[in-house]
């Protein structure tokens, strides 16, 4: 009888609104309710509309998507992964806004302050955790990957008593553009890939515009940051900013084609689709991002509102496995 009610039920669906299929039928309801959502919360919250535009950027949800599983690499704690569900659906975390334990900054009651703390030594963790995940990707592609290669760019040299810049650096010769470096990559040609992950909400009126603003933005910004990019290229050697957005996890476009053509090596390797090679890769760096996000929040909170009582109590727990670790 349920079977048959079922039935009906979809056959009546799909027969409504000028012949569109259900399928079609409930896209036009998301998006219609995704409308209402981004209205209001334009001129009431702008900080969550930004969170919408920033959680619903390309492959920013992949990570929702990944089976739980040690092997891979895609399971989570279960107080970690409830942390980011209750972050993604920007459910409070505490009762009210409070002082950061670490910065004495203002931890606001979602959790956004933890994304970009700069004490505690999460933010680094984090990074590390990334780049190490797309090292060790590089590395089963046979693409042989060198960790934090140093000596890529060679001081500038000296004309009198200081380089021909006139520019003195503390240690010019410890500059290291390459956070994962690959010795072969289009034509031949060496890249650098240096990894950084920022957070949307630092410009929430960009962001709500473009959810990609942040990432453009930055990826600019290394490039010209001490001219790196230029001199690579005069090294010979491409540089390659890989920019991936801390509350959402959306990639830059120079990450993203780093990654399709990461997952097309692999997956001649493998012998698996490139599409299904990609996925696992955006579900990896995913899962790595979303817990240490969700672990940085714990080590903040202050009063949790009601639910998240088990969170806060297994923060020192979880701490004290990590220092253990």
């Amino acid at each position: 009888m349920d079977i048959v009610f079922a039935n009906m039920s979809k056959d009546r669906l799909n027969q409504t609104s000028d012949g569109l299929r259900q399928q079609s039928l409930s896209r036009n309801l998301d998006n219609a309710t995704l409308q209402e959502l981004r209205a209001v919360a334009a001129h009431e919250d702008p900080a969550r509309a930004a969170h919408l535009e920033l959680t619903g950027a390309p492959r920013a949800g992949t990570w929702l998507h990944a089976s739980p599983s040690t092997d891979t690499g895609t399971r989570m704690d279960p107080l970690l992964f409830r942390t980011a569900i209750l972050s993604w659906l920007r459910v409070p975390l505490s009762e009210a806004d409070s002082i950061c334990p670490l910065c004495d900054g203002i931890m606001d009651k979602y959790g956004d302050h933890a994304l970009v703390c700069p004490c505690g030594g999460d933010r680094t963790k984090r990074h590390n955790l990334v780049r190490n995940c797309v090292y060790h990707f590089a590395a089963s592609a046979g693409l042989h990957p060198e960790l934090e290669k140093p000596g890529l760019l060679q001081p500038r040299p000296f004309v009198g008593p200081t380089p021909e810049n006139g520019i003195m650096q503390d240690n010019p010769g410890a500059r290291r553009p390459a956070d994962v470096y690959l010795p072969r990559w289009r034509r031949g040609t060496p890249i650098a890939l240096d990894f950084a992950i920022t957070s949307g909400l630092r410009d929430i009126p960009a962001s709500i515009q473009d959810a990609a603003s942040c990432l453009t933005a930055y990826e600019d910004f290394k490039k010209n940051h001490l001219d790196t990019a230029r001199i690579c290229s005069a090294e010979g050697i491409s540089f390659a900013p890989v920019i991936i957005e801390a509350l959402g996890g959306a990639c830059g476009p120079t990450a993203t084609k780093i990654f399709a053509e990461l997952a097309k090596a692999k997956a001649v390797i493998a012998g698996e689709p490139p599409d299904r090679v990609l996925t696992q890769l955006h579900q990896n760096l995913g899962i790595i991002l979303h817990r240490e996000n969700a672990r940085a929040r714990l080590k903040r909170l202050a009063t949790p509102t009601s639910g998240t009582g088990a969170v806060l109590a297994a923060a020192t727990v979880l701490q004290s496995a990590a220092a253990a670790a």
